[in-house]
């Protein structure tokens, strides 16, 4: 779910962090979400998680603003169709 980038800038990914579409919109997401930063937080290895969510995925790209996300302005040109997202921990 969540894997160390080793290429500069040296960060966090998070990867498939998906949840079931029976239990979306209750809010384990979040909880999830803010369990998971905190985690990283404490473990303060990086400055920074990322992560790339589909530019159509709106409830995504909600949840991780929600969470302190933005755009990071980066294109990976092999998903054109997504946005890299990048969350500041400390």
């Amino acid at each position: 779910l969540v894997r160390e980038l080793t290429d500069e800038p040296l960060g966090y990914d998070l990867q498939q962090f998906m949840i079931d579409e029976r239990y979306q919109g209750k809010g384990y997401g979040s909880a999830a979400l803010a369990l998971i930063l905190n985690a990283l937080r404490r473990e303060a290895h990086y400055d920074h998680v990322e992560v790339c969510v589909k530019k159509k995925d709106v409830e995504a790209i909600r949840l991780y603003e929600q969470h302190g996300f933005v755009d990071s302005g980066y294109i990976d040109e092999s998903v054109p169709d997504s946005l890299n997202m990048i969350c500041r921990l400390f």
